[in-house]
């Protein structure tokens, strides 16, 4: 059921998404699936106010005053609101309410503070109303209306665009021409958009575009964009979006380029000593009250992926002899770093994180393959890690080659080994799994930074995509995944130890 009397066909853009920041004494928006209407509000004594008869229009109340009891009564259906001037307590059916200021008389109109709509207003109607007080909404009905904060990180290279979405929806970001549009899975954006950073000449602007689209129009040094897909962090999502921009001059280095993973493996080991691999360390993605990505036939990304990590495990188990831990047995939620340190401290050869993807386009589908994608710092980072080593003596003798890195970019010191395990995967998932469209990306992962090994980030298809929710709920398709990942891992294990397999040239023919 609806309560606002607005005959518009669609729901238009939230206050505030224009990047201005809203009018403290204009209007509120109130928002619901027949439109956006307009309520007024009046400053008394630094209290932001609304009339009673303009709710009493808006939500279906009738107002009473009585005289002789000296107070005003909001009634909607049987549920009842006594009021009182100069006071704030007010009574919702039985239940008292604080206000941050009395009921007051204007004139012909009484007036309350806009908290009256979350606090006594609210609990009494049978539609969910939601006051946003610092963007001036009103929330009606069972809307998707996330709050979009956003911050730049300015580098001399490039400029970093996250985009907080709180609570968590899932997002996509596609390049248009001379703009980047990042399209969020809601019925429109309560988002205030700061100014954009315009020196470095890859953003000139960022706007509303639609009601669920943010645009962010390009300067003339943009070269290219790496957007890595939403992560939780608590109830928000992060997305975010890195422009890379032209080199100023010829000596300049050239933008990192968006195609990820070569198709010849890097080696990723030097010496006389080649690596193997001994233990793995495989993470269901999500967890707990983390639910993440849920499909149309309400199969829950948390579920999907704890039950593929576990056949993953239970294959490379029995199959290779190998050691493997799951960073949660059960579902239980825990965090990016807790997961990295169980594999750190575990001494693991190889990180595994599976996920399940979502779009707003039920017809996206196909299998995603990240590894970590670095900023400037980070391959700064990565070269500190291959050429800065120290070897520390160990108690009880002999020594031991640490690389000094931050915790947050342990990942640098493997990226080499990731890509290689990346690509490996790749070929499997395609081929045993039968995996569609698996795509090879770098992005700036929380969830792989900290990681002091090989690691990968698996999508391993869309839950938004019906017939691909099908697919990830199938015990039998979840078995070839397991394989796959096994397929990989011995032929990553035969990488490393014995290396690259190079052809060898053809003899020339003996000279007659």
């Amino acid at each position: 059921m609806t309560h606002v009397g607005c005959a518009a066909a669609l729901l238009l853009v939230a206050a505030g998404i224009s990047g201005q920041a809203p009018n403290p004494g204009g209007p509120l928006t109130v928002l619901s699936r027949d439109g956006r209407r307009p309520l007024p509000t009046t400053d008394v004594q630094g209290h932001q106010m609304v009339g009673l008869d303009d709710l009493a229009t808006l939500f279906h109340l009738q107002i009473h005053e009585d005289l002789a009891a000296r107070a005003v009564t909001a009634t909607y259906k049987s549920q009842t609101i006594v009021l009182t001037p100069d006071q704030s307590l007010v009574s919702a059916s039985g239940r008292l309410v604080s206000l941050p200021a009395p009921l007051t008389r204007q004139g012909r109109r009484w007036l309350v503070p806009v908290e009256f709509i979350n606090r006594a207003l609210a609990p009494i109607y049978d539609t969910p109303l939601e006051l946003r007080a610092a963007s001036r909404l009103v929330i009606v009905g069972d809307l998707r209306v996330p709050r979009i904060a956003v911050q730049y990180d300015e580098s001399p290279a490039s400029l970093r665009v996250t985009f907080e979405i709180t609570p968590r929806a899932t997002a996509v970001v596609t390049q248009d021409q001379g703009r980047l549009l990042v399209r969020v899975d809601a019925d429109t954006l309560d988002a205030s958009l700061p100014a954009a950073p315009t020196q470095q000449g890859l953003l000139t602007g960022i706007r509303a575009a639609e009601p669920d689209t943010i645009q962010m129009d390009l300067g003339p040094r943009f070269a290219s964009y790496r957007a890595s897909p939403p992560v939780s962090r608590g109830a928000a999502a992060l997305l975010t979006v890195e422009l890379l921009g032209t080199a100023p001059d010829a000596s300049a280095a050239p933008a990192v380029p968006t195609s990820p993973t070569p198709a010849t493996p890097l080696p990723v080991f030097s010496g006389e000593t080649r690596p193997t691999i001994r233990t793995i360390v495989i993470d269901p993605g999500h967890g707990g009250e983390d639910t993440g990505v849920r499909g149309p036939g309400g199969a829950l990304e948390k579920v999907v992926t704890l039950s593929v990590a576990r056949r993953v495990k239970a294959v490379i188990e029995s199959g290779l002899g190998m050691r493997v831990l799951l960073t949660h047995q059960n579902d239980n939620r825990i965090d990016g770093d807790s997961r990295a340190a169980l594999a750190n401290n575990n001494k693991a050869d190889l990180f595994i994180s599976i996920h399940a993807n979502g779009s707003p386009r039920p017809d996206t589908r196909g299998g995603t393959i990240f590894t970590l994608g670095l900023d400037r710092v980070g391959e700064d980072a990565r070269r500190q890690s291959q050429a800065d080593r120290e070897v520390i003596q160990i108690f009880g003798g002999g020594t031991r080659d640490f690389s000094l890195v931050e915790w947050e970019l342990a990942q640098a010191a493997h990226l080499d080994g990731s890509h290689a395990f990346a690509g490996i995967l790749d070929g499997k998932l395609r081929t045993t799994a039968g995996l569609p469209a698996v795509s090879l990306k770098r992005a700036p992962m929380r969830n792989l930074a900290g990681v002091n090994m090989p690691a990968v980030l698996i999508e391993i298809g869309y839950l938004s995509n019906p017939e691909e929710e099908q697919l990830l709920t199938s015990l039998e398709f979840q078995g070839r995944i397991a394989t796959a990942v096994s397929e990989a891992v011995v032929a990553f294990r035969d990488y490393l130890e014995q290396g690259p397999q190079v052809p060898t040239p053809p003899s020339e023919p003996a000279a007659p």
